[in-house]
């Protein structure tokens, strides 16, 4: 992951709200109009349509390619249902920023502690803020973006942050009670770095990341079990591998734009 579900235009359309106000010379010596409430209005909209970006979504794992981490010190791997990634490109030519939200459901695992004692538990991805990062705008269907078969792609670099959640956690059948707030210290950063396309049709583009557990915390109700899950869990080498599959692009309505 730290880390990190279709509908767009077939052809792919840039939406784009340009405002051109009329400027109207009565004499050379009239006053300029007062700013009404409208006329402020009207030109606030397009500064504010253009911070907002060009909307776009993805799914995060698809049939081919569950969104799956590997625990190294377990040696075991968490499979997660399908995701949704939405976001923004702030730009529309060279390296632009890109601000989105990671949403993965939380899914039941299990593995093998200690090398030999089956564990149970559910684990959550809570976002610890924004997706954050960069993306690199590129066109041609025979040249930058030859990989992905479109005329339009993104070089992405985006960062995800999350912290990790245990609960609902049983060692060889025993309820192991670590309470409601056991989650990682810190938040994890998982960072993607792949070649997304931004036009349809699109096929799913895989990504891999590697990235390091931090320490748990909060964890144990009637002891503090946190030592103990940090000693399971915690450490660097841990990966995670999704498919991103293109879901939508530009703020038309579905089934292609996502518009509500």
């Amino acid at each position: 992951m730290s880390v990190m579900t279709g509908r767009v235009p077939r052809a792919f359309l840039l939406p784009a709200v340009l405002g051109l106000g009329a400027l109207s010379l009565a004499s050379a010596s009239a006053e300029p109009a007062p700013m009404t409430a409208s006329t402020q209005q009207a030109e606030a909209e397009p500064v504010a349509a253009a911070a907002a970006g060009l909307p776009f979504g993805f799914y995060v794992g698809d049939e081919k390619q569950a969104t799956t981490s590997h625990v190294a010190k377990l040696g075991s791997d968490i499979t997660f249902p399908q995701g949704r990634f939405g976001g923004s490109l702030l730009g529309l030519s060279g390296k632009v920023p890109i601000t989105g939200k990671l949403v993965i459901p939380s899914t039941s695992s299990y593995f093998v502690s200690f090398r030999f004692m089956p564990a149970t538990g559910t684990v959550e991805l809570i976002p610890d803020g924004d997706a954050t990062g960069t993306v690199e705008v590129k066109t041609g269907a025979t040249t930058n973006c030859k990989a992905v078969g479109t005329n339009l792609c993104g070089d992405s670099d985006v960062t995800n942050k999350v912290f990790i959640k245990l609960s609902n956690v049983k060692v060889d059948g025993k309820v192991l009670d670590v309470g409601p707030n056991c989650r990682t210290a810190q938040s994890v950063a998982v960072n993607i770095k792949a070649l997304m396309p931004l036009g349809f049709p699109a096929p799913s583009v895989k990504a891999t990341s590697t990235f390091s557990t931090p320490g748990f915390t909060g964890c144990g109700v009637r002891e503090d079990l946190s030592p103990l899950l940090t000693g399971l869990v915690s450490g660097p080498g841990n990966t995670l591998v999704t498919n991103l599959k293109l879901r939508c692009v530009g703020s038309g309505p579905p089934p292609n734009g996502c518009g509500a």
